[in-house]
């Protein structure tokens, strides 16, 4: 008994933890998600910009359920992704919070895009959350997104 005892407490002792990144390494790794998703977006790259969430991740527009997963994702945005043109996009992150796997980042958006054959451009802002999660291989993906329109700035 008391040799079962010693020898979980050197398993248990002897255990690797895997090595959490500063707050500053993972704000930049989140940073640079954001920067890499906002370049997909305006390319109008669907795969590369859904690999920037997770699979089980949720959409939350306003007004309408909460999507969960690509599929319903696209079902929702496959007419505004195919019958428009980012022109011009602007994210400034507002807030971003780190705990441990997860991060909160809150932030305003601008957009100047056409839609369909216009060439009138029609300016577009929005406020967001994006919940990050940390994956498995230490790589930063959205789990969650919530966002509405937002008043032009002053």
């Amino acid at each position: 008994m008391c040799a079962a005892l010693v020898l979980t407490v050197v398993i248990v002792g002897c255990e690797v933890e895997r090595p959490q990144p500063s707050a500053d390494v993972d704000r930049k790794a989140i940073e640079s998600v954001i920067e890499e998703l906002t370049n997909a977006y305006v390319a109008r790259d669907w795969d590369a910009f859904t690999d920037f969430f997770s699979d089980d991740g949720v959409w939350m527009p306003p007004g309408m359920a909460p999507l969960r997963g690509k599929d319903a994702w696209w079902s929702f945005v496959q007419p505004w992704w195919d019958g428009s043109n980012v022109i011009d996009i602007g994210v400034t992150t507002e807030e971003l919070v780190v705990i441990d796997d997860w991060a909160i980042e809150r932030h305003t958006e601008y957009q100047i895009t056409t839609f369909g054959d216009s060439a009138e451009p029609a300016s577009l802002y929005f406020k967001g959350v994006w919940i990050f999660r940390r994956q498995d291989n230490g790589a930063w993906k959205i789990a969650q997104y919530i966002w509405n329109e937002n008043t032009p700035p002053k």
